[in-house]
C-alpha cells in the first residue's frame, strides 16, 4: 500500500472512530492535536476524565492486529506526548495545578482486505 493509500485508510479509521466515540457519549475536544514530538489522533472527554485516542487502522491481516502495534516504544511516546499536551493546556488544572484525570485509549480498526468494516473496538486504559 503506496503512502497516500495509507494516509486515507488512517483518515478514514480516525472519522470512524471519532463517530463511535461521540454515540458512546465522548465529548471530542480535537483530533490529529500535533506538536515538536509527534502527534495525538483523538482528545475528548469521557464524563470528568480526559481521554487520548490512539487510532490503529488495518486493512487485511498482513500488518497485524491494531493492538500489536502499540509496542513499549510506542506507549512511551504516547505517555510524552499527554505530557506535552496537559503542558500546552494549562487551564485545563485544577485550583491547585492539578491536571484532571486521563487515560490512554486505543481505537482498533479492521477491514477486509476488499474494504468492508470488520470490527471498531475501543480499548480503555493501554497505559499503565
Amino acid at each position: 500500500m503506496d503512502s497516500r493509500a495509507r494516509k486515507k485508510l488512517g483518515n478514514l479509521g480516525e472519522r470512524l472512530a471519532a463517530g463511535k466515540l461521540t454515540e458512546m457519549g465522548y465529548r471530542v475536544v480535537c483530533t490529529n492535536w500535533r506538536c515538536e514530538i509527534g502527534e495525538l489522533d483523538i482528545v475528548a472527554w469521557h464524563g470528568e476524565c480526559l481521554v487520548f485516542i490512539e487510532v490503529r487502522t488495518r486493512r487485511g491481516k498482513h500488518a497485524g492486529s491494531p493492538e500489536e502495534s502499540i509496542t513499549q516504544t510506542k506507549r512511551q511516546r504516547l505517555q510524552n506526548l499527554v505530557e506535552a499536551y496537559l503542558f500546552s493546556h494549562s487551564e485545563l488544572q485544577d485550583g491547585i495545578g492539578q491536571p484532571p484525570a486521563c487515560r490512554v485509549d486505543l481505537a482498533a480498526v479492521e477491514f477486509e482486505p476488499g474494504g468492508k468494516l470488520v470490527r471498531l473496538d475501543l480499548i480503555e486504559n493501554i497505559i499503565n
